[in-house]
């Protein structure tokens, strides 16, 4: 049981993982274009344009906002862009409670250290006993097919074999 728990623990954390980078992605992609308030003291809030002239009126994208980037910026309208960004927080939230309940139903949660201990002691104690029984049992099947064979060799060695008996004539006169 704890072996599924396991299983499925890995592909939440798998899937928590894609939708992180998926939203990351969306997010750094699709946001709205605003101007950063002006820092006088920071250059690269309005840095100056390529001609020297300071840029404070206008917005210049980056290469990393045009379309020659692997991933271009495509902004969507403000309220799209909240819905989403909504949308993404709670799927975040909801899989790492997934995740969460997950960890909760595993084995030895909210038992001490001390108390985890006891219990490998006493499941290894309990596999010893089982495979003692399984090895008696194994022992009293091998006992049981010697038996068999020997039962098996027996009733063929008491049963004489003639040439006509093995032609399917039985030796009986038929009339």
């Amino acid at each position: 049981m704890s072996n599924d728990i396991l299983t499925q623990l890995q592909t939440c954390y798998d899937q928590l993982l894609t939708q992180l980078f998926s939203t990351l992605s969306y997010l750094s992609q699709r946001h709205p274009l605003i101007h950063p308030i002006p820092d006088p003291n920071d250059p690269y809030t309005n840095p100056p344009t390529q001609d020297g002239h300071d840029n404070t009126n206008t917005i210049a994208p980056g290469l990393e906002d045009t379309d020659r980037a692997p991933y271009p910026l495509r902004p969507v309208a403000p309220s799209t862009f909240e819905n989403a960004q909504q949308e993404l927080a709670e799927d975040l939230v909801l899989k790492t409670q997934q995740i969460e309940l997950l960890i909760a139903r595993l084995p030895g949660i909210g038992l001490g250290e001390n108390q985890q201990r006891e219990e490998i002691e006493k499941l290894s104690v309990k596999v010893r006993e089982m495979e003692e029984r399984r090895k008696a049992k194994r022992k009293e099947m091998r006992e049981y097919v010697k038996k068999l064979d020997d039962v098996v060799l027996g009733m063929a060695k008491s049963i004489e074999y003639s040439p006509k008996e093995a032609n399917g004539v039985n030796g009986h006169d038929k009339g």
